[in-house]
């Protein structure tokens, strides 16, 4: 139970710490920043729409698939709240830097 306290707390810092670093990129690193959430920005949000409907935090494979490993309802009501605040500015600043967010437009209402 502690644990998944600490993968719930441990996911959404590592949210807002992607926003952050988005919206205020460290000097000289504009460009790595951009191209790194650019290409990874798809599997980042299909991560946050598993995990708000409740698949369990780390149970996700590289491609952010869900596994054999993957229990549903597994995640803290708590949690699937505090992400669903986060999910829409994180999808705005992901769309900002190009990447592909036509799959999780939902993710904007939530």
């Amino acid at each position: 139970k502690n644990s998944l306290s600490y993968n719930e707390n441990t996911f959404l810092l590592y949210c807002k710490t992607m926003m952050y670093l988005m919206r205020k990129t460290p000097k000289d690193f504009e460009e790595l920043v951009r191209d790194h959430f650019r290409r990874r920005g798809y599997y980042i949000l299909k991560a946050c729409d598993a995990y708000m409907k409740g698949y369990l935090i780390g149970s996700l494979t590289k491609d952010a698939s869900v596994s054999d490993k993957s229990n549903v309802n597994a995640n803290s009501v708590g949690f699937k709240l505090m992400l669903a605040k986060i999910v829409p500015k994180l999808f705005l600043a992901l769309h900002e830097v190009g990447a592909d967010c036509q799959e999780f437009k939902h993710l904007q209402q939530s």
